[in-house]
């Protein structure tokens, strides 16, 4: 039997949204077991620290406050820019791609100056937009989440790590530090510092005390003071010091002999970074959720709970992707519309994520679901049954939809029917009447485009008929049985088992 789990996604400030989702996602699960899989339904976070663990080792997580928020690696960001996690829907894509901001550039490779321990990588990579002055690059800066970092005191926005590691070039020694303004969601989460060819890091030069050196100046400039380089100087002038193959070229043709010379070597590859943003995977809570060590020096989950104090974190639905066992499942995601950029957006990086295991290679079944609420006239007070198979019935998944009372009242009819109708014992032995198999073989067609509007509005006249039967046989009470189970999530008195049968016959 085949497993299947129905993920309800949730807005926060819309309560009848999550009521509509939630009655598709209940319908969703209906359908799929009365079809013959094990199906359930996720609506809450998954009470996993394992699942926190799992993510902070495949991925970056980062807080600073009253919530932590995941940074997608480059693999599954890259999996998602290149359309490569599965298939997802078009119109899911479509509003995915506008989100992408890529920036062309390269990634070089600073191997470590020591060697590295079983916990740290052998070099640290930079993602690099500009290299037009790479020869004169100082020093690297890393996140305060990073491998290196060894994080930031309350108050400090930068620190050196102790460590080096060598410029791929040159072979000098640069020191590796930890800024909290380096974005751990751009490219590898650390960056190159130019200080003599870059404003911001000029500026952050200045306040450590980094040397300040030049790789680029004007033509034919001779290193006389009254000519000496003012900082920045961006994206101009030739070659200046850098050795015979470059010195004296034009600051563009330099940045190809320093790229083609570092390639030689296998030390930096071009690279498009997709940069997706970051998400709110779980927010600090004061004594309940899932308790993980957090290392507030590092702003990120603890190595070791040695290294961290405890917190407790209450856990986003979304982090159900995490689950091994929700990953090697078949996959419905229901979402309201509003939350399309970002929690599913964090649900298929999540899924993209090759670090986890298994790794996701099909995309789950999208049902996006439009925003809703009561009208002018609609009683607060409905019964959330009703209410809920009234946000079901009354429009597509997608449209938005403002419930009134005329959608009200037949949905409260219904459910009154239906409660007379299954106090009735039904007469045993009579076969399914040509009138009940041909209008359930259209609603079962029309449950499974689903167009549950209609759907309802046909099964609503079988109910009619049945009421008004002087008795009904007990083939067509199990096949009404099966339906309005499915629709409307109704109990009745046969047992599953029946119901599968009855479908399956239909």
């Amino acid at each position: 039997m085949r497993s299947t789990i129905v993920l309800v996604i949730r807005d926060p400030e819309s309560p009848e949204a999550n009521l509509r989702s939630e009655a598709l996602g209940s319908y969703l699960r209906r359908l799929r077991t009365i079809e013959g899989a094990d199906a359930t339904i996720a609506t809450a976070a998954p009470a996993s620290r394992q699942a926190v663990m799992r993510l902070a080792e495949a991925a970056t997580l980062v807080g600073d406050g009253d919530e932590v928020r995941y940074v997608p690696s480059r693999a599954a960001r890259d999996r998602v820019a290149k359309d490569d996690d599965g298939g997802w829907p078009q119109s899911t894509v479509s509003r995915h791609r506008k989100l992408i901001r890529r920036s062309v550039g390269a990634i070089f490779e600073f191997p470590l100056e020591a060697a590295a321990g079983a916990d740290e990588p052998a070099s640290v990579t930079t993602f690099v937009t500009d290299w037009t002055g790479l020869p004169s690059s100082c020093a690297v800066a890393v996140h305060p989440g990073h491998p290196l970092s060894t994080g930031l005191a309350p108050g400090e926005h930068a620190a050196f790590t102790g460590r080096f590691c060598r410029h791929p070039l040159t072979g000098d020694l640069l020191p590796i530090w930890v800024g909290d303004w380096v974005k751990p969601e751009f490219g590898t989460g650390a960056v190159l510092l130019n200080p003599g060819h870059n404003l911001p890091d000029l500026e952050f030069s200045r306040k450590v005390g980094l040397p300040v050196r030049f790789s680029l100046a004007p033509k034919d400039h001779d290193g006389a003071p009254d000519g000496w380089v003012k900082p920045p100087y961006i994206k101009s002038g030739h070659a200046y010091r850098v050795g015979p193959a470059a010195e004296g070229l034009p600051f563009d043709q330099a940045k190809t002999v320093y790229f083609a010379a570092v390639a030689e070597r296998g030390l930096v590859e071009e690279y498009t970074d997709s940069g997706m943003g970051t998400f709110r995977i779980a927010s600090v809570s004061s004594d309940d959720g899932v308790e993980v060590a957090w290392d507030r020096r590092r702003r990120t989950v603890a190595r070791d709970n040695a290294s961290g104090e405890p917190v407790h974190l209450s856990l986003s639905p979304v982090l159900s992707a995490v689950e091994e066992h929700v990953r090697s499942a078949e996959l419905t995601v229901v979402t309201p519309s509003t939350r399309v950029e970002d929690d599913l957006l964090a649900l298929r990086l999540l899924l993209a994520e090759r670090d986890l295991v298994p790794v996701v290679k099909t995309a789950p079944e999208v049902v996006v679901v439009g925003n809703a609420q009561l009208a002018k006239g609609t009683s607060a007070d409905t019964p959330e049954e009703v209410l809920r198979l009234a946000l079901l019935v009354n429009a597509a998944p997608l449209d938005t939809l403002s419930v009134k009372p005329q959608h009200i009242e037949p949905c409260e009819r219904f459910l009154a029917a239906h409660a007379t109708i299954t106090e009735r014992e039904p007469v045993a032995g009579r076969e399914r009447s040509g009138e009940v198999s041909k209008a359930a073989g259209q609603i079962k067609a029309l449950l499974g485009r689903p167009d549950l509007k209609q759907a309802f509005t046909q099964l609503y006249r079988v109910q009619k008929s049945l009421a008004k039967a002087e008795s009904v046989g007990d083939a067509d009470a199990v096949c009404y049985a099966a339906l309005a189970h499915v629709l409307a999530g109704v109990d009745t008195p046969f047992d599953q088992t029946a119901l599968n049968s009855a479908w399956a016959s239909i």
